[in-house]
């Protein structure tokens, strides 16, 4: 029986009452938290495999990361300034070169980049050629098992209207959903989840819609959906579906309700998120991405304001630049007192909810994460309150949000287990990736024609 104790940190607990222990001690026992309390309380006796001294530190559920492309890594310095319409093609030209090591090494980068910015729950939204089949999502989930994140792979796929290498029949995405349910579903490893993923509203047929309700209520799989990030869209889904509304698809398809989460909803309308509302469809807002790519305001004083349950995503380091979920936190916060003209439209303390318990309860996860109680796995992040960037604190929430970064996570822990320790990985060699990805960044900028772009 191992046991794991912090102690000495500033514990801010996300549970229910929203305690915040100034000074306090977790003990984790075969990586489930057992007790939260004062630090001179309790657990003072007894042996411990590992005690981790968090004084001067934020001790806080590690961060949900509701919604990323980690295939965009190596991308990350391309297109920015760019429309979206001008992005996506300059990425999909660069994602199209790589190998499957190549593949490899990004997710990897992505992951480490994730958990060294105290993202300690990732869901990675993949589509990937048809040819590759299942094996790009095998290396994904491989490398989220050696690396130790809580990872969530969104499986996307299309039938219609995309560009020809992406479509896969609607029998194709049965069989190969199946098989990946069969290798990865209901492991004593509960790290890895999967979930289904139409990728675009006009992209899947309404045969495919049915076909992903279907097996979302079967497997028992929650699904995950791009919708209304810009203007753009309404188009496209008329050609495909005779009318411009992401939510009417979604709804005749069987696609809203509590096991589903959309993304983005900037253009939607007020009777719109009624219908998302009232089916408790949760939503998932990316607002750095939504900003870099001159997106639509995310809506989240019109979600909040109606009860629909919220989370927080980076969306993919191309169009963000980084997996930093403390960015994310601010800048939504932000962009709300902006579009509302008002301070207090949405609080700081509203914020990091969204980012820790509500973010794990959009995603169904909340049993197992998200606040730091007895009972829950053990996935915690210290976070350095001493700096020169967040001290002197007076008020720990509001420094976590406003003043500090993913540069100043100190420790991160996954199911008990210790990933990140004094900054630094300890479940892969950081270097190593860091180099096969400089060398396969250049190779395939070369390739795909790309290299007047590069400013080096």
């Amino acid at each position: 029986m191992e046991r794991i104790a912090i102690i000495n940190g500033c514990l801010v607990t996300m549970d229910p009452a929203r305690r915040i222990i100034p000074a306090g001690r977790v003990v984790i026992e075969d990586g489930t938290i057992r007790s939260v309390e004062p630090a001179g309380a309790g657990e003072s006796r007894g042996h411990f495999a590992d005690v981790i001294d968090a004084r001067g530190c934020a001790v806080l559920p590690g961060l949900v990361n509701a919604h990323t492309h980690l295939y965009m890594s190596l991308g990350r310095t391309l297109g920015f300034d760019q429309p979206f319409e001008e992005w996506l093609p300059t990425q999909k030209k660069f994602i199209a070169q790589y190998t499957e090591e190549e593949f490899a090494t990004c997710v990897e980068l992505g992951i480490i980049e994730n958990l060294r910015s105290g993202n300690t729950c990732v869901v990675d939204n993949l589509a990937v050629p048809a040819a590759s089949e299942n094996r790009l999502y095998e290396a994904a989930l491989a490398s989220a098992r050696q690396l130790g994140v809580r990872y969530v792979l969104a499986r996307g796929y299309t039938d219609q209207f995309n560009a020809p290498e992406y479509l896969e029949t609607p029998p194709q995405i049965e069989a190969r959903l199946r098989q990946l349910v069969k290798a990865h579903g209901g492991r004593a490893d509960d790290r890895i989840d999967l979930m289904l993923s139409p990728m675009l509203p006009w992209a899947v047929s309404r045969e495919g819609f049915a076909l992903t309700r279907r097996l979302a209520t079967e497997l028992g799989l929650r699904i995950h959906m791009h919708t209304a990030e810009t203007q753009g869209y309404a188009p496209l889904i008329q050609k495909a579906h005779g009318h411009p509304s992401n939510i009417r698809v979604y709804q005749e398809g069987g696609c809203l309700g509590p096991d589903v989460q959309l993304l983005g909803c900037a253009f939607v309308s007020p009777d719109e998120i009624e219908t998302v509302r009232a089916t408790q469809t949760a939503v998932i807002l990316d607002p750095t991405a939504s900003m870099y790519l001159g997106m639509g305001m995310p809506p989240s004083t019109r979600l909040l304001s109606a009860g629909v349950p919220v989370a927080l995503g980076t969306n993919g380091v191309a169009c963000n630049g980084s997996q930093d979920m403390f960015e994310s936190m601010k800048n939504a916060a932000g962009l709300a007192k902006i579009a509302e003209r008002n301070g207090a439209a949405v609080t700081q303390q509203r914020v990091l909810e969204l980012a820790t318990i509500e973010g794990a309860r959009a995603l169904g996860l909340d049993a197992r994460i998200g606040s730091i109680e007895p009972g829950k796995r053990g996935d915690l992040i210290i976070v350095d309150l001493t700096s020169p960037y967040a001290a002197p604190v007076l008020n720990v929430v509001a420094a976590l949000v406003s003043s500090c970064k993913g540069r100043d996570v100190r420790h991160v822990l996954v199911d008990g287990r210790v990933v990140v320790r004094d900054g630094k990985l300890v479940t892969g060699d950081e270097a190593a990736v860091l180099g096969r990805a400089k060398v396969a960044a250049l190779r395939c900028a070369e390739k795909a024609g790309l290299t007047d772009r590069l400013a080096l």
